[in-house]
């Protein structure tokens, strides 16, 4: 760096980094401006030298720059340059995080518009991806569960010229890196998701790395399944279609299907792991459905696994544009779980909640809907919600800027299904404090024996949204708004999967539900024969 560069970086955080110190990364699928930072992370970390100007410069630009570059790294170059460039950040945090004036000086970065909150909040998530299976955890209650490890790594390939996957790609991938399996074809799905990719941990579908890591955990996770309670089998099928789609990994297969070679790729690898899943037929077994439209999507998949305990966000597979509804769930044995909202969202939402006299917006809801979205164009709910536009108190419509300052601000906020019954609206709300009007006939709500959800969210039917459901919500007492607004928060943890609160998270809940659903599994023999009668 030379003497000019002083100047310059002002404007480089002014201009490119300092609005993205929220990191809000709502999914891994865009690369491009990933490989932005990450060429500039390299720059910053390249020389102890360079790096100690550039922490001198700007800690906050730095740690901004590294963090948006982690999710690339670790899935082009894999865990090892993940890990060693995180732990050069987690050196500049605890630096700077220990000084004495750090109060002070994380008070002058708000003000100058740097997210330290967010910063420290994902520089924390990441770590607890990138570092392994975590060595400490809330425990799981007595539950042991264990979970099926990766498949053993093949010989590597002669070396025969450099052909190695990916060189026709932007940067070089690392040797069995997420991407150069995903690359190099279908028999690598298996062994590129199992190494838990950062980027599987955005957007709604963050479930499938978080609850793998939980149940990873020292106080949970046992090493020999002969001492195990459950298994828990890493599910990964919609995030390796997210990686697809920023990817395009499989471009040149036609036709193919990720998350359907995926999940056999991963029931054949449990069968060979031991005579676990069949000796129960299964119904010791923890599959993972982050999406609504699983496990519809995966052919076979209602013979496969007809026993096993299912995480599911939704009771039946829907999709208004092209399919009827299919049951998917059964109360027996099968968990409905809250979608994820990142963490990021998460802190700027528990910011933006304000006390119900401070609520000055009677109902809102901004998103897609058929006037906007063509595939939402039999979502009548939505369209029915548009009726209310210009009503007084009411702020309806598509997307905006500043909507996680107007929940904060809002009374009631709407929930309506999607092109699939179940709704992040639903949980964005109740993180906002913002009282939740469910507006799904079909959805099955999440922990319904352990939460009195009358207490904080009003249920109203679809085709009843409009004027009607305005007049409603205008009716209803200040003291009783008062009353839901303080559930609201009461309740917030349960569905917040960065609680903080002793006891009160999704996690808690589940573990609870899947110990009960442990006591009341049927006894199963499995399949025997007879012994030959002896001749005489």
């Amino acid at each position: 760096m030379d003497e000019g560069s002083a100047p310059a970086l002002v404007d480089f955080w002014a201009t490119f980094v300092r609005n993205e110190s929220r990191l809000s990364v709502d999914t891994g699928a865009d690369m491009s401006s990933a490989r932005f930072f990450l060429r500039w992370a390299r720059v910053f970390t390249a020389s102890d030298a360079v790096l100690n100007e550039i922490v001198r410069n700007c800690v906050f630009g730095f740690l901004t720059v590294v963090l948006h570059a982690l999710p690339l790294l670790d899935y082009e170059r894999g865990r090892k340059e993940a890990l060693a460039m995180l732990q050069a950040a987690q050196v500049v945090w605890s630096a700077v995080s220990g000084m004495e004036g750090f109060g002070a000086l994380s008070e002058e970065a708000a003000l100058l518009g740097w997210d330290v909150q967010s910063i420290s909040g994902t520089l924390r998530s990441y770590a607890e991806v990138l570092g392994g299976a975590p060595s400490t955890g809330p425990g799981c209650g007595g539950l042991k569960f264990y979970v099926y490890p990766p498949p053993p790594q093949p010989p590597p390939p002669p070396v025969d010229g450099d052909t190695g996957a990916g060189a026709a790609r932007p940067g070089r991938v690392g040797e069995n890196s997420a991407a150069a399996l995903l690359r190099e074809g279908p028999a690598g799905y298996l062994r590129a998701l199992a190494q838990s990719p950062l980027q599987c941990l955005f957007g709604m579908y963050g479930t499938e790395l978080l609850y793998h890591r939980f149940v990873s955990s020292t106080g949970c996770r046992v090493a020999e399944p002969e001492h195990a309670d459950l298994f828990f089998i890493p599910s990964y099928f919609k995030c390796i279609e997210v990686i697809n789609y920023a990817d395009h990994f499989n471009v040149d297969r036609a036709g193919e299907d990720e998350a359907a070679l995926l999940f056999h790729q991963t029931l054949a690898h449990v069968r060979q792991a031991g005579p676990w899943f069949d000796r129960h037929d299964g119904a010791d077994h923890v599959v993972l459905f982050s999406w609504g439209r699983f496990p519809c999507r995966l052919p076979g998949w209602r013979e496969a696994i007809r026993s096993a305990i299912a995480l599911q966000v939704e009771d039946r597979c829907e999709d208004l544009n092209s399919e009827e509804p299919q049951s998917t769930f059964s109360r027996w044995k099968d968990i409905i779980i809250p979608g994820h909202i990142d963490r990021w969202r998460a802190l700027e939402l528990r910011r933006q909640n304000q006390a119900s006299s401070k609520r000055d917006v009677l109902i809102a809801f901004h998103g897609r809907h058929g006037n906007n979205t063509d595939s939402y164009s039999n979502v009548s709910v939505r369209t029915r919600i548009l009726e209310m536009e210009g009503l007084p108190g009411v702020s309806v419509g598509g997307f905006i800027e500043d909507y996680h300052e107007l929940l904060g601000m809002s009374i009631f906020c709407l929930a309506p299904r999607g092109i699939t019954p179940w709704t992040i609206h639903l949980y964005v709300a109740i993180m906002a404090g913002c009282i939740p009007i469910i507006l799904s006939d079909h959805f099955e709500l999440p922990f319904q024996d352990r939460l009195n959800w009358q207490s904080f969210s009003i249920r109203w039917p679809e085709n009843r949204t409009g004027r009607e459901l305005y007049q409603h919500l205008l009716s209803i007492p200040v003291d009783v708004i008062h009353a839901m607004k303080r559930e609201v928060d009461e309740h917030a943890c349960w569905f917040d999967y960065y609680s903080s609160k002793s006891g009160c998270s999704p996690y808690v809940a589940t573990l609870a539900t899947l110990e009960r659903r442990l006591q009341q599994r049927p006894r199963y023999a499995g399949r025997w024969w007879s012994p030959e009668p002896v001749p005489s």
